[in-house]
Formats: C-alpha cells, structure tokens, sequence
C-alpha cells in the first residue's frame, strides 16, 4: 500500500508538473504562434480525456459486475481504475484551462466555469461544465465518503453514466474537427459500446435483485 501512495503521489506530481510547464510557456510565446497552439493542446486534451473516461467507465462497470475479472485481477483492476480516473481528471483540468488561451472563442474564467455565461455555442459549452462539476462531485465524494457513506459514495459513482453521455453531445457539437472520420468512428464506436454496458448493467442489476 506505501508503495501505491508513493507511486501515486510521484504520478501526480509529474502531471501537475507537466501541466504548469505547458501554460508557463503558453504565456511566455509570441503572439503569432499563440494562435494555433493552445488549440491543440484544447483538442488533444479533449480526446485524450473523453478516451480515458471511456475506459473508466468500462472498467468500473466491469469491476461492478465482476465481468472484467475474467481478466484482471481485482487488486490491479481496482488500482488501473484509480490511475485512469486521475489522468482523466487531470486531462480535463488541462482541457478547460487551455480554452482560456484560445485567442479565437476567447473564453474568460466566469465562461469556463460558469453555465451559459458565453455566448459561444451556450448550451453545448454549458453541458461540458455541467459535467465538469459532476465529475468534481464524484471525486470529492471518492476522496471523503467511500468509507465513511459506502452507500451514498456507491450511488454517486451511478452519475459516471450521464457524465459520459454529456462527454460525448459535448465533444460532437463544440469541437471543431468531430466531423472529421476518425473522431465519428470514436464517438460512434463508444457510444455504442456504452450504451450496451448500460444495458448490461441493467440486466445484471435486476437479476441480482431476483436472486437476492
């Protein structure tokens, strides 16, 4: 377990540093070449941040209905879980802070956090924060109440599903390459994927409670 939390706070400590690397030279940049950079970086985050939760998602649901321990174990199942959820968290945090860089939405800190206060495609940005907070709700609760309240912390993680379904009307409707084919083939390939884990999740839930 020490090792874990050394390696976890080593983790965390390289991504954090990662991230405030980026945005010192963000700010240090000439303007000319400020305008297409910090988009990328919007977009990389994005999908690198969409896949990750994608693959929690999987994972958590197939740690919740034993399915994937076909596969993996449940110590090293439970411990990828936690890593890709902390990457997708940190993934996303670098996704909203970049928007602040964008030169061409020109967002401010009140439109990034706060729901339909930029004009700026308002419902479709709006959802994207809207899940931000859901995800800042599943984490806080992880983080305080998974021993003290098992069964609200185990209900909140329920919330994981309509965060998933906001990533994906999200990233359809505000980024500006979703209609290109790789990024239709993995929204649609997900989607599709998710959706049948909702419904054995279902399934699965409504035979244990036959059973039980």
């Amino acid at each position: 377990m020490k090792n874990f939390s050394k390696s976890l706070i080593l983790f965390l400590s390289s991504i954090i540093f990662l991230a405030v690397l980026v945005f010192v030279l963000l700010s240090l940049m000439p303007a000319d070449q400020m305008i297409s950079l910090p988009w990328y970086i919007t977009r990389a985050s994005a999908l690198t941040s969409f896949v990750l939760m994608f693959f929690v998602v999987f994972l958590g649901t197939g740690m919740t209905t034993s399915f994937i321990y076909g596969l993996i174990n449940p110590v090293r199942a439970w411990v990828i879980h936690k890593y890709l959820s902390l990457a997708m968290t940190l993934m996303i945090f670098l996704h909203a802070g970049s928007l602040l860089f964008d030169k061409f939405i020109k967002l401010s800190l009140a439109d990034v956090l706060i729901p339909f206060s930029s004009s700026y495609r308002p419902l479709y940005l709006s959802l994207g924060i809207l899940g931000f907070y859901i995800l800042l709700g599943i984490i806080l609760t992880s983080i305080f109440l998974r021993l003290r309240m098992p069964r609200f912390w185990r209900s909140t993680h329920y919330w994981v599903y309509p965060l998933f379904g906001l990533g994906i009307i999200h990233g359809l409707f505000m980024g500006t390459d979703s209609s290109a084919a790789i990024m239709q083939f993995v929204y649609w390939t997900t989607g599709i994927i998710f959706v049948m884990l909702l419904a054995y999740r279902f399934l699965y839930y409504r035979s244990k409670i036959k059973f039980n």
